[in-house]
């Protein structure tokens, strides 16, 4: 139910963190999980620096990514700290959504809408003060409110003229904030969607979007992510090779592959690829 849930919430509203492709960061890696290793810890909101750390579900159970988060907390400047209780409400409502009833949600209707949105107050605030839910949840619930009126403005306007124009004067009531808001988060929830096309699409789109010199970076940072995930299934070829290779005593087996590894990845790269072999075992076995 869970994942019905956010899902829903996903295709309303972008939320969450954006993550930059670097080869050294300057947080300890032991905050985070082997998805992670390569990105650096979201904190332009109080509500991204909590999805970040709660985004490892999955990899690590409840209590190692509450470590994770203690750890980094605790390791920041106490005027830039974090307030751990708020962590702690959030992590419990999150748990919460589990329970919500997405009702008839396959497609996203206006009473549909309005059904999700006040389940989703609901909640807010049986964990959140009013101050708390719009330090956490502000800008989300406004593109989830814009959402619903655009999808009420569909139905009441004749074409699609006249839905723009009503469409464009309701963004313009907007105080300025808010519009800016409302204009990041759709431009977010456009380069994300840019991701599935090909890649000569995918850069048109993004060159129009933020611009060309944008646009390169984006392409850069995904061709340093493609080739990495190239090496990495060439890696793997050769790794479950020496693992196969019963010639071999463990500990040549061993040293071979820590070979391999170190002449496949920089040298910051190494952790993640040691945690991703982990995770790749357990699978396996499992």
């Amino acid at each position: 139910m869970k994942k019905t849930v956010l899902s829903i919430i996903g295709v309303v509203v972008t939320a969450g963190a954006v993550y930059t492709y670097t080869q050294q960061t300057s947080e300890p890696p032991v905050v985070r999980v082997a998805s992670q290793l390569d990105t650096q810890i979201d904190q332009d909101s109080t509500r991204d620096t909590f999805d970040y750390f709660l985004s490892g579900i999955g990899e690590a159970d409840l209590d190692t990514l509450r470590t994770h988060f203690l750890t980094y907390n605790a390791n920041k400047a106490k005027a830039y700290r974090h307030d751990e209780a708020l962590f702690e409400q959030f992590v419990q409502y999150r748990a919460a959504l589990e329970a919500l009833d997405p009702g008839n949600m396959n497609a996203l209707d206006i009473e549909g809408l309005r059904f999700l949105t006040d389940q989703l107050l609901q909640t807010q605030r049986e964990f959140f003060s009013p101050e708390e839910q719009q330090r956490l949840f502000g800008e989300e619930n406004l593109q989830r409110q814009l959402a619903l009126r655009k999808l009420e403005l569909r139905e009441q306007t004749r074409d699609q003229a006249d839905f723009l124009n009503a469409w464009q004067q309701e963004l313009d009531a907007l105080p300025p904030v808010m519009a800016d808001s409302y204009r990041r988060s759709s431009l977010l929830a456009q380069l994300e969607h840019a991701k599935s096309m090909d890649p000569q699409d995918q850069f048109l789109t993004r060159q129009a979007l933020v611009g060309p010199e944008a646009a390169e970076r984006l392409a850069q940072v995904s061709q340093k992510r493609q080739d990495f995930q190239n090496r990495l299934a060439q890696y793997f070829e050769q790794y479950d090779s020496l693992q196969g290779d019963f010639s071999l005593s463990e500990a040549d087996r061993q040293l071979a592959i820590h070979t391999l590894r170190e002449s496949s990845f920089s040298e910051s790269q190494w952790r993640r690829v040691q945690a991703l072999e982990s995770i790749r075992q357990t699978e396996q076995a499992n």
